[in-house]
């Protein structure tokens, strides 16, 4: 993963992403762009983008990156597919400077019907990715660095809100007031892949019946 990057010196790998940074910009970024754009998973360039700015606050360097990925998803039959961009069509993700793969948008992608096979209806997706090691019902594989160019005036008063909702709600200071006064951080309401393998469950749970599916049935072939 780390070749489309080790052109630039500057990422170490050591260390990990604070887990309240992890809360706080996974939550901000993921409530503000379904609220402005009413879905995140139509708009995974804007998502990755966000997370680069957000984490740009925290003094953690970050890139959006581009090329194939996929990952499993369970039909309301309980069985697994793989979904994602991959072949003619590319997802967008973000990496850190610690070789975190990073992408807010796989925990909303049943919300999406499969291109390819519209009458499949998928009732769970795996959780959001932040993290360097992942599970087998992910793949990533980037094909390089990718910027955010907006020529489009919808797209671009979509990033100037989102923008500012991360300039005002993604901060040092906001965790140092929270920690002050012994608040734990605030995930976002969705499964998410912390680094060292911690997982966080949804209040519904969505994990755990995701994983009980995988379970039964395994991890079929990888499309790639």
């Amino acid at each position: 993963m780390t070749d489309a990057h080790s052109h630039s010196h500057s990422h170490t790998h050591d260390g990990d992403t604070p887990m309240e940074v992890i809360a706080q910009v996974a939550r901000v970024v993921s409530m503000s762009i379904d609220r402005i754009t009413g879905d995140r998973s139509d708009v995974p360039l804007l998502v990755a983008a966000a997370v680069v700015e957000a984490l740009k606050n925290h003094g953690i360097e970050a890139r959006i990156m581009y090329g194939a990925a996929a990952w499993v998803e369970i039909l309301d039959d309980n069985t697994p597919i793989w979904s994602g961009c991959w072949g003619q069509s590319l997802h967008f993700w973000a990496a850190t400077q610690f070789g975190e793969i990073v992408d807010l948008n796989t925990s909303v992608s049943h919300r999406k019907r499969p291109h390819d096979q519209p009458e499949l209806k998928p009732a769970y997706s795996p959780p959001m990715v932040w993290t360097k090691e992942l599970p087998r019902f992910y793949r990533y594989q980037a094909e390089g660095a990718a910027e955010i160019e907006l020529s489009d005036p919808k797209d671009i008063d979509r990033w100037n809100k989102v923008s500012r909702e991360i300039s005002e709600k993604c901060t040092p200071g906001i965790l140092e007031e929270a920690a002050k006064e012994g608040k734990d951080p605030q995930f976002p309401n969705e499964p998410i892949l912390c680094p060292g393998r911690k997982l966080l469950d949804d209040s519904n749970q969505s994990f755990r019946h995701f994983d009980r599916a995988l379970a039964v049935h395994g991890i079929p072939q990888s499309p790639f």
